[in-house]
């Protein structure tokens, strides 16, 4: 099992992020086979980078490059949040499902305004 470091442990967006990732694989796998290679895919490679912006942001000193990487971030969240409302449009999830998944996004969501709010304040 993977051990986060004592920065990424530390940092309430990756845990929550984390914790999506873990979500999201168990709904991904109930996907239809011809989403396999598609959304599933694209899904897949938008949490990924996701995660990798939030461990970047997190490294950076400099506020104004953390502001443009928590941007690039907002950007990846905002192309989920559509992802989630595409598969329930087209059934791939049900409405507990979306309930949830859409939650756990918008919680993030609010997160990240927590902390581009607090680097602009620098």
């Amino acid at each position: 099992m993977y051990k986060p470091r004592k920065t990424e442990s530390k940092l309430l967006i990756y845990q929550k992020y984390v914790d999506l990732i873990e979500y999201s694989y168990n709904l991904l796998i109930k996907y239809p086979k011809y989403e396999k290679y598609a959304l599933v895919s694209e899904i897949r490679r938008t949490m990924y980078n996701s995660l990798r912006y939030i461990l970047y942001a997190n490294k950076l000193s400099d506020k104004f490059s953390r502001i443009s990487i928590l941007g690039k971030l907002d950007a990846e969240i905002s192309m989920m949040s559509f992802f989630v409302r595409f598969s329930y449009k087209n059934k791939y999830i049900n409405s507990n499902n979306y309930y949830t998944w859409s939650k756990k996004i918008e919680e993030i969501g609010r997160i990240l305004g927590g902390w581009i709010k607090s680097c602009l304040k620098e």
